[in-house]
């Protein structure tokens, strides 16, 4: 879960962005640079809902921040169709990747703005959906290359990750 950056000045007021590495307190108006708020190797630096806070992202988790609303929805397809499908045809490898799936499916119902912080196994599943999904609807596959492609390199850095 997040946690806003309270203002070095006022301690009261949140920062948000006013511009590339620049950020102001909207209670009293100082501003800081990304530099004034040092972050562990396991926090990111994200803004979320407009406030600057501090993320902590797990050893082997990796950070997706959708850009646009359609993209929970774009993914939740792609595990739903996988779901329907897995008690039919084996979609997923283990027996606990459905369990994932759905889990990961609520998540995206419940909070379709992001960030996420996924583990390699989520990725998995979601990488594994995006498959199914694009070979039986090859149409799916140009809606959103760009995301697509930040999640099949999130669930690859973390493959990278597992063999150092």
């Amino acid at each position: 879960m997040p946690t806003p950056i309270l203002c070095h000045v006022c301690h009261e007021g949140r920062y948000r962005p006013r511009g590339p590495q620049t950020y102001a307190c909207w209670s009293c108006r100082s501003t800081a640079t990304a530099a004034a708020f040092p972050v562990q190797g396991d926090e990111r630096l994200i803004v979320h809902e407009g406030i600057v806070q501090v993320l902590t992202v797990p050893e082997g988790h990796q950070v997706i921040t959708p850009t646009r609303r359609v993209h929970a929805p774009h993914l939740g397809a792609g595990l739903a169709l996988a779901l329907r499908l897995h008690p039919h045809r084996p979609v997923f490898a283990r027996p606990e990747d459905a369990t994932t799936a759905a889990e990961l499916l609520t998540l995206l119902d419940e909070d379709e703005r992001g960030p996420w912080v996924l583990s390699r196994a989520q990725l998995q599943v979601l990488v594994r959906a995006m498959e199914l999904r694009h070979a039986l609807l090859p149409f799916s596959a140009r809606q959103y290359p760009e995301f697509d492609a930040e999640i099949r390199a999130a669930y690859a850095h973390t493959q990278c990750a597992d063999e150092v």
